[in-house]
Parts: structure tokens; sequence; C-alpha cells
């Protein structure tokens, strides 16, 4: 009779296996595992500090996960169009992204763009408050002219796509809010004729994009870093920030300010300016308390040398001329549209002394010393100033009006610089029961995009009303 020792020191008999091997190798399995998750927490908390700056292809999905949207005229949510026009629903398609009702914010179109004969659109949610904060990763959905069909060309790593620049022969998408650390920040492009989107991830420190210009052979930058000052405590640091390159964003400089946010860049008479988010009573107490107020400009200008310099001579109420209490009240500069020699740009406006914010569009045809001609363009009561296409030498301004609780007016109107002055002539209108935020097009046709009302409170998880449901919601305007 043969032992216990005996039996399970066999060799290759099928019985079991000694203890001490079985211990071994559990100690052995377990010793790896901990070594795998130390290796983890370590890369997880060194990648942030070591992670080198790169580009790289984003690739398309996969057929089978591409958005099934139906285009058609059915279900057009729009009513007295102007006569001559006829309305096309292209779909829904962010309802494809974010499928319930209540997370109208996120759907919104925050930009459209019509590039290489597909129209792009922007989604998302990069605010950190709300049901739906930081809603990314944000697909990047295009429109097909040719075959009319919406696609998904890219899964972009941000919160939120709120702008499309064209510049040549590329489209360019600045990164808004980036998922990944904070070591550098994300710029997208992509060539004409070409099947591919890539991401420059090479902006030192950027945390923000917030506009993106070229001027004199370089590209230039507008956000904001999480070092813009060297004292206090490290959550309060962050600030304003421009960067320019002379490589196609493959090297940069950086210059740190000293406001909250460097909001939007403006070409105007072959000069460049950058504009910082102007502040209000609140970020006023928030800039002194971090001893950034005193040494605080709104306009800076672009050298030749490469250095910005403050342009204290501009003070703000320059830039927002006939705005009641602009001094004191904040204002966020977005959406910079070059024209020829001038710019127009849509600023939102906090409240001050209980006004109700507002969101008004501006031209600037002359920011010289001593030679400074900012207009703005005048809108009805309660009408909101929310994009603008460049249109030759002039531009196409969208707006919208709420009427009632549920319908909002909107309306495309023709900007022009004459020698008179500025001239307006309405193109066409219409209603819906979201304002029109995005718009996009040629001299043949025209993109509107509904979306959540501006200044609104986005709705409760599991909770909205019909007009939620038309958030996202893309139509295409033809002449008859």
């Amino acid at each position: 009779m043969r032992s216990t020792k005996d039996v399970s020191g066999m060799k290759g008999s099928g019985g079991p296996w000694p203890l001490g091997r079985i211990a071994t190798g559990l100690l052995g399995a377990a010793g790896l595992g901990v070594t795998l998750v130390a290796a983890a927490l370590i890369t997880k908390r060194l990648w942030p500090l070591l992670e080198p700056a790169r580009s790289l292809p984003l690739l398309p999905p996969w057929p089978w996960q591409q958005p099934t949207i139906q285009p058609g005229p059915v279900g057009v949510p729009l009513r007295r169009l102007t006569s001559g026009w006829q309305a096309t629903s292209l779909g829904n398609p962010a309802a494809w992204r974010y499928r319930s009702c209540w997370q109208s914010l996120p759907r919104t179109p925050w930009a459209l763009a019509l590039f290489d004969g597909q129209l792009y659109l922007g989604l998302g949610n990069a605010s950190n408050e709300g049901p739906t904060a930081n809603s990314g990763p944000v697909p990047l959905l295009s429109y097909s002219l040719a075959t009319g069909r919406w696609q998904q060309q890219a899964l972009l790593p941000e919160e939120e796509i709120s702008r499309f620049i064209a510049h040549g022969r590329e489209l360019w998408i600045p990164g808004a809010d980036p998922r990944g650390s904070w070591r550098w920040g994300n710029l997208y492009r992509r060539e004409a004729g070409s099947g591919m989107w890539w991401q420059q991830r090479r902006l030192p420190r950027f945390i923000h994009v917030n506009d993106l210009a070229w001027h004199q052979g370089q590209l230039v930058v507008a956000g904001n870093v999480p070092d813009a000052a060297d004292k206090g405590p490290e959550r309060e640091r962050h600030g304003s920030a421009l960067a320019t390159s002379s490589t196609r964003g493959q090297r940069w400089q950086v210059q740190r300010l000293q406001g909250w946010r460097a909001t939007a860049l403006l070409p105007v008479g072959g000069q460049l300016f950058a504009i910082e988010a102007l502040p209000g009573p609140g970020l006023e107490r928030w800039l002194n308390q971090n001893g950034r107020l005193k040494g605080f400009a709104a306009v800076h200008q672009w050298r030749t040398n490469g250095d910005w310099i403050a342009r204290r001579d501009i003070p703000r109420a320059t830039l927002l001329p006939a705005v009641p209490g602009a001094e004191q009240r904040f204002a966020w500069i977005e959406r910079a549209t070059p024209a020829g020699q001038a710019v127009a740009w849509i600023a939102s406006l906090g409240d001050w002394r209980r006004d109700p914010p507002r969101r008004e569009a501006f031209v600037a045809q002359r920011l010289r010393p001593g030679v400074i001609r900012v207009e703005r363009l005048p809108l009805e009561t309660g009408e909101l100033a929310m994009d603008l296409l460049a249109n030759g030498t002039g531009w196409m301004l969208l707006s919208s009006k709420k009427l009632n609780s549920a319908h909002w007016a909107s309306r495309i109107t023709k900007v022009q610089i004459r020698p008179q002055g500025i001239h307006k002539q309405p193109v066409l209108s219409f209603q819906a029961p979201l304002p029109a935020w995005s718009l996009a097009g040629d001299r043949h046709q025209m993109f509107v995009g509904l979306g959540h009302p501006p200044f609104q409170s986005e709705p409760s998880s599991g909770r909205c009303i019909a007009a939620d449901r038309v958030s996202g919601t893309v139509v295409k305007l033809e002449r008859l």
C-alpha cells in the first residue's frame, strides 16, 4: 500500500501535484498579480508626467458601429419658413450617441462645418456640473452630401466639440476639454481628400483650447493651462495662455497671462489680437485674491518677434459698445469669424443689475491706437446672436428669440460692411421648438442645428419635455 506521500510524489501519472509546488505556484501567481497591479499604479502616476508629445491617427469605427439615421422630409420641426425656401430634416444624429431625451444639452449641435463634401457636427458637454457633465468621448459625425447618410469618422477623446476651423485644404478642431492627462493639449486636423483624422497631442499643458488662427505663417491658439500662476494653492494656479507654432503644431512657444481664460483670437487689419474672458464681480474677486487683477489686460496683441503685448489702451467697454454695464459685467467672447480685413464675434454677457444674460454680435474694423472701430450689430429685444458664417467680405448671422414656452423664432441675416456703415439684409426666418445654434453652408444651401436654449438649466436626469427630443436635429434649407 502506497502512502499519501508516495501518491502525491508520482510523476506523469495524472495524479495530484505536490503540495509544495501548488503553494509555490499560488505564491508566484499572487506575486505576479501584485507586480502587475503595482506596475499599473506606477504607470498611472508617471504617465501624466512622462507622456511624450505625439501625433496619432484616429481610426474610423467598424461598419457595424456606424449610426443608422434616416434622413428625409418627414418630421421637419420647422414652421413659418420664409416663402421661397424649403426645409428637409437630416434627422437627429445626436440621439444615436445621447439616447435619452433629457440629454438635450450634449445633443446640442454647437458647431457645423461644410468641408470636402461632408457636413460635420460638433456635440458634447464640457461642463463639470449637471446630470450630463463631461459627456465625452465625443463621436465626430458627418453627413455625406453625395450619399445622404450620416457616419462616424472618429471618436475624439474630448468632452465636447465646440468649433470647426477651416484653413485652406484642412479642417481643424481645437481640443475643448481633453479626457487624457494635462501634460498635453489636443488639436485635430484632416486634409481634403484624405480619409484620416489626426490627433496632434503636442500643446504643452493646455487643458482647454478655445480658439485657433493663422497669422504670418504662425499657428496660434488661445486657451488656458493649469500652471499659469507660480503662487497660491495648486488648484487655483490655472489661467489663460496663448501659444504660437511655426512648425504646423509640432513645437510651441507658450506665453502665460494673468486672466482666467483666453477665449478668442481676432485678426483685424493685418494684426492679430487675443481676448481674455472679461471679468464680472465674481471673477474680479478671484483674480484679485490670486494677485492677478492688477496685471490683467483684456486685450493682447501679437508682435512679429513672437511676443504678446498687453493693450491696456483698449478697455473692456471698447469690445462691447452700446452694452449697458460693459465694464462691470462678465463677458465670454467667442466664435470670432474673420472676413476680409474685419472680424465679427459673439459675446455671451452675464447679468448686470438684474439684466438677463444675453448673446450679442459685434464687428471690428480697426483696433489700432487712436483708431478703434468696433460696432454692435443691432438685434431685437430678446433676440440672441447664435452663430456667424463668413460670406465673402461679410457674414451670415444666425439669431434666435424665444416666443413662448413652445417655440423659438430663428433668422439668418446677411451682414456687410459698406462705406456708410454696417448693412443688414434679411435672408430667411423660421420657427421651431428650440433655437438654432449653428449655421453652415454655401450659396446653394444652408444647414442649421437645433439645440438646448442658451442660459437655461438642463433637464433633470430621466425627465424631459417634448422640445428636448428635438435637440440635435439638423435641417437643410434650400431655395425653391
